[in-house]
């Protein structure tokens, strides 16, 4: 992490510290309630953790393929 992350971090009027944390993404992802089959769902699962990230990357390469 760099300071430029740091600095982001930390939001101050003046001198006095309003919010600390994370700092908010440029364009944040959304939640959405998808209804998927199950054969789909487990084949990403069986990958094991990020099977979600997964499922938004072979999305992402469908739309790019266009």
């Amino acid at each position: 992490m760099t300071d430029a992350y740091f600095d982001r971090a930390d939001l101050y009027h003046g001198e006095v510290l309003v919010r600390r944390g994370r700092p908010p993404l440029d364009a944040p992802k959304r939640q959405v309630t998808l209804r998927l089959s199950p054969e789909v769902i487990d084949h990403f699962k069986a990958g094991g953790p990020g099977w979600q990230t997964r499922i938004d990357d072979a999305l992402r390469q469908v739309i790019a393929a266009k």
